[in-house]
């Protein structure tokens, strides 16, 4: 089918899965995920909810492989954060009962402990709950080794929203200096971002292998790079959102790579 396509998301759950039954035939994860976010009220997260469950379902009926992404601030996570880890509880718990994966966005800093206690609260799930980890935050090299204790593994990125540090160069760094410490420990992890510097570090000089790293690009950036490496068999996710209310991402999409420009930078082809 033809799918009417933004750059950036997918109109509707219907067409986000026949965009990762593209991609899995090429041999590319996926992660599903609505675009809604800073749900305003309960009824509102609920029904974000329940677009989350319909997501677990889709990707166990249509065999896919694929987890489903989700934002605490999507539950609630902003106005009523006991209830948001409830919210949570039933993704989760709907991704055990079909056998996918949960994987939980990392969001601006003063959600970062609710999302460390989702996973701790998550810490048995089966198939394991994976977590975003921004590099630009002081505190990420201590959550991960609390994370070390839990059965949750760690996604790392730069971070999208506001960090403790904003230099473009010294993110880099702390992101190669993380990332180092995974790979010396041994522990998988998925990485995600799009920056040309920091896969070419990964590949050829901090010592990333197949068995343990997994390389996960959005929807509309880096599909060369995304064929190209799964071809060479490393394991690639990429990230689908889909839904109408894409405001608040589409902005973060396009901040980045007006951020780019102002550098003189491009992103993986």
């Amino acid at each position: 089918m033809r799918l009417a396509m933004e750059r950036w998301h997918l109109p509707d759950l219907k067409q986000a899965v026949a965009r990762c039954q593209e991609r899995n035939g090429q041999g590319i994860e996926c992660t599903l995920t609505p675009v809604g976010e800073f749900a305003k009220d309960t009824k509102e997260a609920k029904g974000l909810t329940s677009e989350f469950v319909a997501g677990v379902r889709a990707a166990e009926k249509r065999d896919l492989d694929a987890a489903v992404g989700v934002k605490l601030t999507a539950l609630g996570g902003v106005f009523d954060p006991e209830g948001a880890l409830e919210r949570l509880d039933t993704i989760v718990n709907e991704g055990e009962r079909r056998g996918v994966a949960v994987e939980l966005d990392m969001e601006g800093r003063g959600l970062v402990d609710l999302a460390m206690e989702a996973a701790y609260r998550h810490a048995a799930a089966e198939p394991p709950l994976t977590l975003a980890v921004q590099a630009y935050l002081d505190r990420t090299v201590e959550d991960l080794t609390r994370l070390a204790a839990t059965g949750t593994r760690p996604r790392l990125v730069k971070g999208a929203y506001l960090g403790d540090v904003d230099d473009f160069f010294e993110v880099q760094g702390r992101f190669r200096s993380v990332a180092a410490r995974l790979i010396t420990s041994g522990r998988p992890f998925s990485v995600g971002t799009h920056d040309p510097d920091l896969v070419a570090w990964l590949l050829h000089v901090g010592g990333a292998s197949k068995e343990q790293v997994e390389f996960a690009f959005l929807t509309g950036l880096a599909d060369r790079t995304k064929e190209q490496m799964a071809e060479q068999g490393w394991r690639v996710r990429e990230y689908i959102p889909f839904g109408r209310d894409a405001g608040a991402y589409v902005e973060r999409r396009r901040r980045y790579l007006a951020t780019l420009r102002a550098l003189g930078r491009m992103p993986l082809p």
